[in-house]
């Protein structure tokens, strides 16, 4: 008699094998769900020369200890070439230990055998990846319940301020977006390895790399934070992690060190009297979110690289899970974004648009969406490319997640190929996008009394300087960012909200010098704003810089209705040009001309 299990295929369902007789395989993989669906894991054995007398039976095991009710549990042997086990992991598996001191992921043995008469014809065993699909991301949500949001009230305590809430600390967006991504991988994987579709061709893979990742991630950063906060972890869990050995392969990849950086990136930036507020906290608590973002996945993704050598190799459909992931990852942000930046509620419309989706032409100042997605494409670009260096993945083309494989970039290059990439991964055709909560009245009152400070708007009455305010847009810089470069055109202007800047000049000889720094209040880019000159000089953040960016469409409208404005602004500019005159005399233009020229670019209707 021959006994013996049909393996897993990649791409192919035990279903298949109804429709399809000889073209279906085994499950590798058993979720626990919360039971709402059928659910089963099914095991398909080929059998020959049967004798009447035969019997077959099976035995699951998890770390040795038979699973209630299958304890050489008899199968019934039918006429076909291939038999059917068929377990049901809502029920069998419910006593079985899969919380995190078993690393959320246990594997089950299925031992075959065919007897007669109590004597042993054949046998063969088969593996399943067992794993409770309710808890993948339990841990992450831990993290943001037990350590950030407590953080965040200790944060509002030493400034004097009231805690603002979770949602304003600098980790949250990306914990929030984390959790997001790891839901949609789940439904993935429910939807594969309980519904038997075929999304992905080889889900117990992804399986073990997002469980993998959850835990290096999660505790990397208790390790790292457990001297200053306490720990996170049960007495039973910290026993699981320091002795037992389910956690041991975790063990001996977690890098605490890492996660202390990134630890130190997670100051808020609180409100506080005379700087621009988006709503609790200053406007560049959204720059210090930015930061801290890019910081966190820089570290995770060196996580991301040990959890793949702890799932080992998939060279077969590696490319197809990785742009699946990626997806879910471009979907989380799109669909997280609103409750992760509560602050872009308290922007106007116009720069809330600008916050979210402008791809501007500064470095590092693009939108929220295109800046997450653009660097989490190529974060897992260069992990692909890692993984493939040392055998563990492999991908066609140059890039593992080009282009094409992006809905960021599919709705805004060719949204018809949205629908296209929706139908391959499963969903429906839209591509949904949760809009910010929007307040009542969004916060332009810092930003007029600003405006009202600089002299070439005191000009302005009320309605016009909000107007002025409602379409400023404003940017966001780290340390040493430039935002005007000497020699190049512009047709906008900036005033300095919060933070410092400074004035460079390059001479021909290629010296570069400082001119000045200015502060808050203080407008730059306006010389060549107002005559249309190239720019005089480069303007760089110090440290982290707020400004708002006025642009020509906003602005020339107010001159042309107030021509007798240009003299006012001339000597303004006279007067500005005169304080820099010790440092600079290439700067020194004579009145008459400097007159003429605003006269020329503005009046005239210059772009």
């Amino acid at each position: 008699m021959h006994v013996a299990v049909v393996p897993f295929l990649p791409g192919r369902r035990p279903t298949d094998d109804v429709r399809w007789p000889g073209l279906g395989s085994s499950d590798s993989a058993a979720l626990v769900t919360d039971g709402s669906r059928t659910n089963e894991a099914v095991i398909l054995i080929e059998t020959s020369d049967v004798p009447a007398a035969a019997t077959l039976e099976a035995t699951v095991t998890v770390d040795g200890q038979p699973v209630r009710g299958w304890d050489r549990a008899r199968v019934p042997l039918t006429p076909a070439p291939r038999q059917r086990i068929v377990l049901h992991p809502d029920e069998d598996f419910a006593e079985v230990d899969l919380t995190f001191t078993a690393g959320f992921l246990r594997r089950a043995r299925i031992d075959v055998r065919a007897v007669a008469h109590d004597e042993l014809l054949a046998a063969d065993a088969a593996f399943l990846d067992v794993c409770d699909v309710r808890l993948l991301g339990s841990v992450y949500q831990r993290i943001t319940e037990r350590l950030v949001a407590p953080d965040l009230a200790r944060q509002a305590r030493a400034a004097g301020v009231a805690d603002p809430g979770v949602a304003y600390h600098p980790w949250f967006p990306v914990l929030l977006i984390g959790s997001a991504k790891v839901a949609g991988y789940a439904r993935t994987l429910e939807a594969d390895i309980v519904g038997k579709e075929d999304h992905l061709t080889d889900p117990v893979w992804l399986l073990r790399v997002g469980v993998y990742l959850e835990l290096l991630t999660c505790i990397g950063i208790i390790e790292a934070v457990r001297d200053e906060v306490g720990d996170l972890l049960e007495p039973a869990e910290r026993d699981a992690l320091e002795s037992g050995t389910a956690l041991a392969g975790i063990r001996a990849r977690i890098d605490p060190d890492a996660w202390r950086a990134v630890w130190d990136r997670r100051a808020a930036c609180f409100a506080h009297f005379g700087t621009p507020r988006l709503g609790p906290v200053s406007g560049l608590n959204l720059l210090r979110k930015r930061e801290a973002t890019l910081q966190f996945l820089r570290t995770h993704h060196e996580d991301l690289k040990q959890a793949i050598e702890l799932a080992g190799p998939n060279r077969f459909n590696a490319q197809e899970t990785w742009q699946r992931v990626f997806r879910d990852a471009e979907r989380a942000v799109l669909q997280s974004t609103a409750a992760g930046f509560p602050e872009l509620g308290f922007l106007p419309a116009a720069a809330r648009d600008a916050v979210l989706w402008r791809r501007f032409g500064f470095p590092g100042t693009r939108g929220v969406y295109p800046t997450a997605c653009d660097q989490y494409r190529s974060s897992m670009n260069h992990v692909a490319d890692w993984a493939a260096g040392q055998g563990l993945m492999d991908h066609a083309g140059a890039e593992c997640i080009p282009l094409s494989a992006s809905l960021l970039h599919a709705r805004v290059a060719d949204p018809a190929r949205v629908a296209v990439l929706q139908r391959q991964d499963g969903l429906g055709p839209d591509l949904a996008i949760a809009e910010p909560v929007v307040t009542d009245d969004p916060t332009t009152e810092e930003i007029e009394a600003l405006l009202r400070e600089v002299a070439i708007f005191r000009m302005l009455n009320d309605d016009q300087v909000r107007d002025l305010a409602l379409g400023a847009r404003p940017l966001f810089f780290g340390p040493t960012q430039r935002f005007v470069v000497q020699g190049h055109r512009g047709t906008s202007m900036f005033l300095i909200a919060e933070g410092q800047v400074e004035v460079r000049r390059r001479e021909p000889d290629g010296t570069d010098w400082l001119v000045e720094t200015m502060d808050r209040g203080e407008v730059v880019g306006e010389m060549s704003f107002l005559t249309g000159a190239p720019r005089a000089a480069t303007v760089r953040s110090v440290e982290e810089t707020l400004v708002f960016e006025i642009g020509r469409q906003a602005y020339l409208p107010l001159v042309h209705a107030h021509p007798e404005w240009v003299d006012e602004l001339a000597t303004v500019m006279e007067e500005r040009l005169l304080r820099r005159a010790a440092r600079i005399a290439e700067l020194q233009v004579p009145p008459v001309d400097l007159r003429a020229r605003i006269r020329r670019t503005l009046l005239a209707g210059r772009r």
